[in-house]
């Protein structure tokens, strides 16, 4: 039975049924995943505003009482969060955890995905056009499921409505409003005018929206380096020679293996099928060295204070290896075979790999006991004593946090399956070529 089509603003949509939209086989996947989350949100959320303990609400209120309150309730939220070790998830001796490391994970790799896009289309890879709305689409819903863990992890939304009021333009995080303020809204764009049947129009502005594209994605990667940069007595994220361009070949690892597996999953009966397996497998290939050579500069110039620990004697020791075993040597070895199923395992490996790169790289940043939370500059003793629990600082994820991390897989495979229904965009340029 063929398609039938509907035409607004220059896009041919799909006429589908309300089921075959909300309930095919791969939103059922997505529902199941967010299902998992929201169990791990609701206890998320609850402990953080309707906890026994003081939570977020009792400091908001108490800020129209007595400065005498306002003080109790600060040192008790102080000592509810710093110093009850039962309290996992608000226990922020490690201040960044698992919501951080989805969200680089998933932001990331969907990131360099549109990046590597925009450059097979600039280079006129043969495959290109015919894959480059469904790949562009695959990494935007990506990017909304690492930017839903990091909005999680701010968790109490005041800090987004203070950082609207006090603009910050040399704090990296606040620069994040306005980069995905134009970042999300271009990749839109380019998303139209890749499947828009205003061909004419398309060809006209290919050229400058690949251009723009491939700087903005630049300027992305310089900003989200810019981030980690500014904690200074980490050492682990200040030491590495041109962070962001570490963040973007391994945020390319993961891309590529996210767009090999998606090309078993959703390519499989097309024609061009397997150039695009060869083409991705050649610059899997390609950024895994590019890794390697950072991993091996990396740990000729951090800090040895924190290399020590990554690499041997600390709860993340095997995280690191976990991703130099998985994410680099095998997805390397099954990728020189040629072997579409050697691929595809290896890209499994890959993004496993990966995953646990982006939490040794988090946990490892922390790994030293010490903070710099008031701007006081490192403090390996103090009130948190962190020195005299271990001689590294790690806290495990919460059980609540994994189910929060989940959770976002399924928001991200939601949003492209409801993109991919209405706008067919695995096969609307099929036969599409420069």
């Amino acid at each position: 039975m063929a398609t039938e089509y509907t035409q607004c603003c220059g896009l041919n949509i799909r006429k589908v049924s309300f089921g075959e939209l909300f309930f095919n086989k791969t939103m059922i996947v997505a529902y199941i995943l967010l299902a998992i989350g929201l169990v791990g949100w609701y206890e998320l959320f609850y402990l953080r505003w309707a906890h026994l303990f003081v939570n977020n609400f009792d400091v908001i209120a108490s800020a129209g009482g007595s400065s005498e309150h306002l003080k109790a309730v600060a040192e008790a939220l102080k000592e509810q969060i710093f110093n009850l070790r039962e309290i996992e998830e608000v226990n922020k001796a490690d201040p960044w955890g698992v919501f951080v490391t989805q969200y680089v994970y998933l932001l990331y790799g969907g990131s360099a995905l549109i990046f590597v896009t925009a450059l097979m289309e600039l280079f006129k890879v043969k495959v290109a056009p015919k894959v480059a709305a469904a790949l562009i689409t695959f990494g935007i819903a990506m990017v909304f499921g690492g930017l839903t863990s990091i909005f999680t992890d701010l968790a109490n939304q005041l800090h987004i409505y203070w950082m609207v009021l006090n603009p910050q333009p040399q704090s990296g995080m606040w620069l994040m409003l306005p980069l995905y303020g134009v970042y999300i809204p271009f990749t839109f764009i380019e998303i139209y005018f890749l499947i828009t049947n205003k061909r004419d129009l398309a060809r006209k502005v290919a050229g400058i929206l690949v251009i723009l594209g491939i700087l903005i994605d630049l300027g992305e990667f310089y900003i989200q380096g810019l981030l980690f940069n500014l904690n200074t007595p980490r050492h682990l994220w200040t030491d590495i020679p041109a962070l962001w361009i570490y963040f973007l070949v391994t945020g390319a690892v993961t891309g590529i293996a996210g767009a090999i597996i998606f090309g078993f999953l959703g390519l499989r009966d097309k024609p061009y099928f397997d150039s695009f397996i060869d083409v991705t497998r050649k610059i899997g290939l390609a950024v895994i060295v590019l890794a390697a050579i950072y991993e091996i500069v990396n740990f000729m110039v951090v800090d040895p204070k924190w290399m020590n620990l990554i690499v041997k004697g600390s709860p993340i020791s095997w995280m690191y290896w976990t991703w130099i075993i998985l994410g680099i040597a095998v997805p390397f070895v099954l990728f020189l075979t040629k072997n579409k199923t050697a691929v595809l395992i290896g890209a499994i490996s890959a993004i496993i790999g990966t995953f646990f790169m982006r939490q040794a790289f988090l946990y490892g940043g922390n790994i030293v006991p010490m903070t710099d939370r008031f701007g006081m500059g490192p403090e390996a003793t103090s009130l948190y004593q962190l020195d005299a629990i271990k001689p590294w600082a790690y806290i495990p994820p919460h059980t609540m946090e994994w189910l929060v991390i989940i959770g976002c897989l399924g928001l991200g495979i939601a949003i492209y399956s409801i993109l991919d229904s209405l706008f067919d965009v695995r096969s609307v340029n099929d036969h599409a070529d420069h």
